[in-house]
């Protein structure tokens, strides 16, 4: 994943480890975005480039829950929230698939001055389960 956008003040590291069927693989995320904090939500937002695959993303931290809003290349709306079994749909250049997630744990401590939030859950496509502990770290420059 290249870094652009070098004039946000933040570097978002994006850290998913998938488990299945005791296979695990990782896949890392890095860009320049931004955070703020909004009627008491915090938001993290970036763009990311791969090849001619543009995708914006924004990451919302409310009370209970985070959501990812993904717009562009990928285009998805996933809401983590301990307790809700969520179904959405992931539109893909090439098609849709629909997705199911389970939560199971939410850690935050994001200020200003950057942060961390993980989210473990178990994700389900085509009735196979994706165990998931994704790490989202964001350092001020």
């Amino acid at each position: 994943m290249t870094l652009n956008n070098t004039d946000n003040g933040y570097l978002v590291t994006v850290r998913n480890r998938q488990t299945i069927d005791n296979e695990t693989n990782t896949i890392d995320e890095m860009a320049y975005g931004n955070y703020y904090e909004k009627n008491g939500k915090q938001y993290i937002i970036y763009k990311t480039e791969n090849n001619e695959d543009k995708t914006s993303c924004m990451i919302k931290k409310d009370k209970d829950s985070i959501t990812i809003k993904r717009s562009g290349s990928i285009t998805s709306a996933m809401i983590y929230k301990i307790g809700l079994k969520q179904s959405f749909m992931y539109h893909l250049p090439y098609g849709d698939i629909e997705m199911e997630i389970e939560t199971e744990k939410i850690a935050s401590n994001l200020s200003a001055d950057g942060g961390t939030i993980q989210l473990v859950y178990t994700l389900t496509v085509q009735d196979e389960e994706y165990y998931n502990d994704m790490n989202i770290t964001v350092v001020k420059r």
